[in-house]
């Protein structure tokens, strides 16, 4: 069994043809096809070319039953990515982290 290939660029496709990055509005059936692909457990969700959340093959699995297939993955994807400056003060910090939790409420 082949080693899934991991990269620090989350963008960095291009290694396996038919993966395209994924998005909130893709389907539950083309995120876990992107994740057989890839060979990975999970992926980051890219909007607008940022990262703004993570969707695991476990969290697809179980929303398949309940969803179905074309349901897309932003109901079912956390809401986790929080980009933050590693130079920036705790106000800062703290407001980001404020601002994604505010994200994550409003798309749930």
């Amino acid at each position: 069994m082949a080693l899934p290939q991991t990269d620090s660029d989350h963008t960095a496709v291009e290694r396996v043809g038919s993966a395209r990055p994924v998005t909130p509005t893709t389907t539950i059936a083309a995120a876990q096809a992107h994740l057989q692909v890839t060979g990975e457990a999970a992926t980051v969700v890219l909007e607008g070319g940022r990262p703004v959340g993570v969707v695991t093959a476990v969290a697809l699995a179980a929303a398949l039953a309940r969803r179905g297939p074309d349901a897309p993955i932003a109901t079912v994807m956390d809401y986790v990515a929080v980009p933050v400056d590693p130079q920036g003060d705790t106000y800062h910090t703290i407001r980001a982290f404020r601002r994604a939790a505010w994200d994550w409420l409003e798309h749930r």
